[in-house]
């Protein structure tokens, strides 16, 4: 493959939202109430994310290392009102019962998605109240049936459904690439400057990743 084709790898640096396992939590800079935090978790490296508007928050993924999660929430001083799920994956889902048993807040995922706790269904083009905030939900699958994007501003909390340099992994299973693909060209209408916050590893925008998305499809994964 020539250079050209070879999607530029972010480097690992707080503009990119590097983060290391055990080490402290990254904050965006603040739009006057508004937070976002990224920590990670897990033998897996899984980023988590709290959204925060006013004094409420909500957390995008109940990966690994409830303890963690549970001390991040405390930081910020905002009560936790839900957890957002983008899949289902056991990497992504592992501290879910004890944040449900400490928080008792509801989780929200897709029903294409079984969880391992009660959810509560989330539908593409539904709108998540976060303080005076929303988000707003993108059915993506392909990664998993039920994998669910959830944008916030500028924020695109990708899951493992788009990374820098790729879409997330399809086992080899060409239906779901391409389904995936799918829901990689309605992310790609966002605006350039979306900052694409995935589950693991660094972070990328919409407009340094859109230029190589013929590249993906034709390569095949």
């Amino acid at each position: 493959m020539s250079d050209d084709q070879v999607t530029p790898h972010p480097p690992a640096t707080g503009r990119f939202g590097s983060v290391v396992p055990g080490g402290p939590a990254h904050e965006y800079p603040p739009e006057g109430t508004l937070r976002v935090v990224k920590f990670v978790v897990g033998p897996l490296d899984n980023n988590v994310y709290l959204i925060a508007s006013d004094d409420e928050a909500v957390i995008v993924d109940g990966a690994s290392d409830p303890e963690r999660i549970l001390s991040e929430t405390k930081r910020i001083g905002a009560r936790v009102t839900a957890i957002l799920q983008t899949h289902n994956h056991f990497d992504h889902t592992g501290a879910l019962s004890r944040l449900v048993d400490a928080l008792k807040v509801p989780v929200l995922a897709h029903p294409a998605d079984p969880m391992p706790v009660p959810t509560e269904p989330v539908e593409d083009g539904q709108r998540l109240a976060v303080g005076s905030t929303e988000v707003v939900a993108f059915h993506t699958p392909g990664h998993t049936p039920g994998s669910v994007c959830y944008l916030w501003g500028d924020f695109l909390f990708s899951g493992d459904t788009l990374f820098p340099g790729g879409p997330g992994n399809t086992g080899g299973d060409r239906d779901a690439f391409r389904q995936v693909m799918r829901s990689l060209d309605r992310l790609f209408d966002l605006p350039d400057e979306t900052r694409v916050l995935p589950g693991h590893g660094l972070d990328t925008t919409i407009g340094r990743e859109r230029p190589y998305v013929e590249v993906w499809r034709a390569r095949g994964w």
